[in-house]
């Protein structure tokens, strides 16, 4: 980073944008319209903690996995600091944010079983004195399985998903249903739903990116304001989210949800990244006793997309997969295959967690603040043997 590097960059620029095909409905770079950005919240202790201190949060995990589960291996990530964003543009925009952000994730298993068994546990926090990773780690270790699983057979199931699981349902959601690209090409899962009720009034999904439960930024990675999106508003599906070339095309609003360029992601567009689901009122014993009979779910595992069109996607249960019988949790089940879709799933649900928590990619670009949920139907379509 330097006057002569930033010089060879901007070089570098003109010379493929001279050979570059025009992009149709490309309005021009964003404007400084609306002002200066509002602040965020950011904890500048977060964002100066050295890896000293990092590496005690570290064992604080370690200490409270062990304490419940000495026989217990830990693994997990750590991860604490902030980043700076500053979009400068030749229309005099000139606009900056600051990003804190601690995230761990935390597996805790038993390999001496046979076969193994494992516990899970996440969370995230823009400031790093709220994340509480001792919490995070009693949790993964009450997590894994005292007793050998059993297997159970694929098929149709009521299930109680907690958080991990629940944040990536609604962010593939917001993937296959609200990014404008999606909508342009014809493969959205809402193109032609947008005003239609497609899940349970319970259901309010937004986009926020400025929210104090999230991960806060005040600009997207094109200097556009940030602002709070209606995805789903009491399960009527929204709008899709815009960056400048696509609002263009769409002849929309342009909404603040410019990814990072060449992103690797990028072919996927503009699509929110800051997910909050609004809550319920029950506990998790209360969403199992509900249940009656169906399967606990902590995570989901390598999820990929089936098919876009129908928000189908297909993965794996892991680390902590539990069968419910007569409301209550009566034992670990060996791990299933699911291939679901996400709108057929968010359709079905009947109740919602009381408790949030906020789930983050290791940077903190993304995150979605979700309850766990009790969904009527969850379709399994083979089993494992571990």
């Amino acid at each position: 980073m330097s006057a002569a590097g930033i010089a060879a960059v901007v070089r570098s620029a003109r010379a493929l944008a001279l050979r570059a095909p025009p992009e149709p409905g490309f309005r021009g770079f964003a404007r400084a319209t609306g002002g200066a950005p509002r602040p965020v919240a950011f904890s500048s202790s977060t964002a100066a903690l050295p890896p000293e201190e990092v590496a005690r949060l570290a064992e604080r995990i370690l200490d409270a996995t062990h304490a419940r589960l000495p026989a217990g291996r830990t693994a997990g990530a750590v991860h604490v600091g902030a980043q700076s964003l500053r979009v400068v543009n030749s229309t005099g925009l000139d606009r900056s944010t600051r990003v804190s952000s601690a995230e761990a994730s935390v597996l805790v298993d038993r390999p001496d079983r046979d076969p193994p068994v494992s516990g899970w546990s996440e969370g995230a926090h823009w400031d790093v004195a709220r994340l509480d990773p001792a919490r995070l780690g009693q949790e993964a270790a009450e997590r894994v399985a005292r007793s050998a699983p059993r297997a159970v057979a694929p098929g149709e199931y009521r299930v109680v998903l907690r958080g991990p699981a629940m944040s990536d349902l609604v962010s593939f959601l917001a993937l296959l249903g609200f990014g404008a690209h999606g909508e342009i090409e014809g493969w959205s899962c809402l193109r032609g739903r947008r005003g239609a009720r497609v899940a349970p009034a319970r259901i309010s999904l937004v986009d926020d990116a400025r929210s104090e439960e999230g991960i806060p930024r005040a600009i997207d990675y094109e200097g556009t304001l940030t602002r709070r999106r209606p995805l789903l508003d009491r399960g009527v599906a929204g709008a899709p989210v815009t960056d400048l070339v696509t609002a263009g095309k769409l002849k929309a609003r342009l909404t603040g949800h410019a990814p990072p360029p060449e992103a690797p992601w990028g072919e996927w567009g503009p699509y929110p990244m800051h997910l909050d689901l609004a809550a319920g009122d029950a506990t998790e014993e209360e969403l199992v006793r509900a249940t009656r009979r169906g399967l606990l779910v902590t995570r989901f595992h390598y999820v990929r997309v089936v098919d876009p069109s129908t928000a189908t996607i297909t993965g794996m249960t892991r680390d902590g997969t539990y069968r419910i019988e007569r409301g209550e949790v009566a034992g670990p089940v060996r791990n299933l295959r699911f291939t679901q879709s996400v709108l057929g799933a968010l359709a079905s649900a009947e109740l919602l967690g009381r408790e949030r928590r906020a789930y983050a990619d290791e940077r903190g670009g993304s995150s979605a603040t979700v309850p766990a949920a009790l969904l009527g139907r969850f379709r399994f379509t083979s089993a494992t043997v571990f």
